[in-house]
């Protein structure tokens, strides 16, 4: 099985149209399963906070790892996939509306299948920049930006550099919340 990540859209531009199209809309996310090792998060979506029935409702599912983003961010990664999701069933599915699942639910593809051929954009930032820019967010208690995975390596390599020098970086573009 392939397939290419560029045809998937990322939550965090899934999340950033919904705000342009619904900036008097709502996203809800809440934990509502955590046994420690499993967590499920439940996300409900208004086109507008004052509708008194919400618009879709949608949840993901994620396991602790020993390495990635679940060894120390499962509920975040949980989260940003029940976002996916929810904005995925209310129409915000990228340029092309056959694929349902955001990047960050293929990548989940990837992790959990060892037989998983992906291609992705060469230009984009590698995982190793990915992991680098999360490391040193996470060494001066910021947040990674929300468009990380959208990110060039060219954008990748400049925002570590200014990490890396002590300056804060400004951020690509802004989002309600960030997610990793």
């Amino acid at each position: 099985m392939g397939f290419n990540l560029d045809e998937y859209t990322p939550v965090s531009e899934r999340i950033k149209q919904f705000w342009i199209d619904h900036p008097n809309g709502a996203i809800h996310s809440e934990l509502v399963f955590d046994d420690g090792s499993r967590c499920i998060v439940k996300t409900v979506l208004w086109l507008d906070k004052n509708d008194t029935q919400p618009t879709t409702t949608d949840y993901a599912e994620e396991i602790i790892t020993d390495r990635g983003v679940n060894s120390t961010s499962r509920i975040e990664n949980c989260c940003t996939s029940s976002q996916g999701r929810v904005l995925a069933a209310a129409g915000y599915l990228g340029a092309d509306w056959t694929k349902k699942p955001s990047r960050e639910e293929m990548q989940k593809v990837v992790r959990m299948s060892g037989d998983t051929q992906i291609t992705e954009n060469s230009n984009l930032a590698s995982e190793k920049q990915q992991n680098m820019i999360r490391a040193l967010c996470k060494s001066i208690s910021k947040l990674p930006p929300a468009n990380l995975q959208a990110m060039t390596k060219r954008e990748a390599s400049a925002y570590i550099d200014t990490l890396k020098s002590g300056e804060t970086p400004a951020p690509s573009y802004d989002t309600p919340e960030e997610p990793f």
